[in-house]
């Protein structure tokens, strides 16, 4: 009987000694001004009268505390003996819910910081030393790799979002057999008479398309930013039989395109390709589908299937007793008779800025412990770009100074930076 007497006060003991653990349960983490405030929530034990807590809470960071801590304690004994001991009187609680608040200048402050409990449990016995971390995650910026920084766009990509042909050069593929004969044709084409290879700038709307083309090669040539890289020139023949038997005609039509460009932009050879791309047909199931719908799908498939130029020609002559082909050849093949620019290359400078950028983002990305300040002397070379002024903000950010940089997202995303205007959307959040 006394064995498990003894046994019962030694397990309720440990249990008090247990539950006198304070372990913060939740947090709060809120900025204002230059400061953070953190609130911590965590419970603590009814004790005996005879026992006593002392609780202290600090915030810390991995390399130092720098918040001084709250103290409260628990057992009015306990408190009469701490300002014996200490000559000052912590606050006294009672057991149950408890918070406490710590304010910390933000630049004191890392990305991650921690919520540590320290406690004095004091019993008749002597006294237990207890202690626990909670980490506490600040709120960031969006992730550095989101923040890498675009080339700043040309006239010339400007120009590509609405001609497709015109591409940068990392999208280049040389012209051969299999891509020419199944290009696209370009809105700007030059149209010849049959078995000609004459450029006629009188002939239907060649004038107005030359001169468009001509145009946009101008314009590419006049971004000093762009390199004109190489001009891919296609010429086709239409699939009659006047046609059909003049090899090499299509590939006469794109030279005496070239030609004409060369008069005009004194370009060298070396800049432009050109190659024959026969009978294109492509252009010739557009004009079937155009014609007859409701029918044209099927005789598509089954000239898809021929690979036979001459049977594909003898079974669009025999679809429905030759109407079709008669249809064909009297309003659309003309329009075959064609060479047209299907690529017009560009290559732009290198911006030396985005470079320098995103070598130091990297850095970011990649030290944990990034030398902040000569970063920012870093980016003082740059200061009227916005990505640079985006990028001093995240910066900034980073190391909590809030103010400094939600004026530097607010500078940035008025001069048109869009990634600017998301970070000050979740600086905005982080407030509320």
């Amino acid at each position: 009987m006394k064995h498990r007497l003894l046994t019962g006060v030694a397990t309720a003991a440990l249990c008090i000694v247990a539950n006198a653990q304070i372990s913060p349960e939740s947090y709060n983490a809120a900025h204002s001004d230059s400061c953070w405030h953190f609130t911590l929530e965590y419970d603590t034990p009814k004790l005996p009268s005879r026992e006593g807590m002392l609780v202290i809470t600090h915030i810390c960071t991995p390399d130092t505390c720098v918040s001084s801590a709250t103290r409260h304690i628990q057992g009015k004994r306990y408190n009469k003996r701490y300002t014996r001991r200490y000559g000052t009187s912590p606050e006294l609680q009672k057991s149950g819910k408890q918070s406490c608040t710590l304010t910390v200048p933000e630049n004191a402050v890392y990305d991650t910081v921690y919520a540590v409990t320290y406690c004095e449990y004091s019993d008749l016995d002597g006294t237990e030393f207890l202690c626990d971390t909670m980490a506490i995650i600040l709120p960031q910026a969006p992730p550095l790799s989101c923040h890498r920084v675009r080339e700043e766009e040309s006239y010339a990509d400007v120009l590509s979002e609405e001609y497709p042909y015109i591409k940068n050069i990392r999208y280049y593929t040389p012209l051969d057999k299999h891509n020419a004969s199944a290009a696209i044709p370009t809105p700007h084409i030059v149209r010849y008479t049959t078995n000609s290879d004459k450029l006629n700038s009188t002939y239907l709307e060649n004038a107005m398309n030359i001169e468009d083309m001509m145009s946009l090669i101008d314009e590419v040539l006049a971004d000093s930013s762009t390199t004109l890289e190489s001009v891919q020139i296609v010429g086709y023949t239409s699939p009659d039989g006047s046609e059909k038997e003049s090899k090499g005609l299509g590939r006469s039509r794109a030279v005496a395109m070239r030609e004409h460009i060369k008069k005009h932009h004194h370009l060298p050879d070396s800049i432009f390709e050109v190659a024959d791309g026969g009978q294109n047909w492509n252009m010739v199931y557009e004009n079937i589908m155009e014609i007859d719908p409701e029918n044209g799908e099927m005789l598509v498939e089954e000239l898809r299937s021929e690979p036979d130029m001459y049977n594909r020609e003898r079974i669009l002559k025999q679809f429905g007793n030759g109407e079709l082909y008669t249809t064909l050849l009297e309003k659309h093949f003309p329009a075959h008779r064609i060479a047209c620019c299907t690529g017009i290359y560009y290559s732009n400078s290198a911006d030396s800025t985005a470079m320098a950028l995103n070598e130091i983002i990297d850095e970011l990305a990649n030290n944990p412990s990034p030398d902040y300040r000569r970063l920012m002397q870093e980016l003082e070379l740059y200061k009227d770009d916005p990505r640079v002024i985006n990028l001093e903000g995240v910066i900034e950010y980073r190391r909590h100074h809030r103010h400094a940089a939600e004026q530097a997202f607010i500078k940035a995303a008025q001069m048109g930076d869009d990634q600017a205007a998301i970070n000050l959307q979740i600086v905005e959040n982080n407030k509320k």
